[in-house]
């Protein structure tokens, strides 16, 4: 599990990378969408920094703390979430691409379990003494 926490990592770390190059692009070449088109596109980016760095976190503590399937979970379903709905949006949007645009509600509904799984996670961690 260590192995995939820290290949998470990695990948979270391309996802941030992205992130800033997109929102840069956005920012000086993104003049050409419209004013719904530009405000989806900066929610999509904002959704991805927030999330990616949630999934940092949660590889943090997965790769600090003893191995647990529950934080991997989560971190999969930021992964997941961060594609289908962040990621999903700017191709639409950018690109034109639109063959995934139906996984758009999905990656939100990823982006709760991932959310949830990691309360999960806290409510079993063992209580302080």
């Amino acid at each position: 599990m260590k192995i995939a926490s820290r290949i998470l990592f990695v990948i979270a770390c391309m996802i941030a990378a992205s992130s800033v190059l997109l929102a840069a692009y956005v920012a000086h070449m993104g003049e050409g969408l419209s004013p719904s088109a530009l405000k989806s596109v900066q929610s999509a980016l904002q959704m991805q920094q927030i999330h990616v760095l949630a999934m940092l976190g949660v590889c943090t503590v997965a790769l600090l703390h003893k191995t647990s399937k529950v934080l991997l979970m989560s971190a999969v379903m930021f992964l997941l979430g961060l594609f289908m709905f962040s990621l999903n949006i700017c191709l639409i949007y950018l690109s034109g691409i639109t063959v995934f645009k139906a996984l758009t509600p999905y990656g939100g509904m990823a982006f709760i379990a991932a959310w949830l799984s990691l309360a999960v996670w806290a409510l079993r961690l063992p209580q302080p003494h």
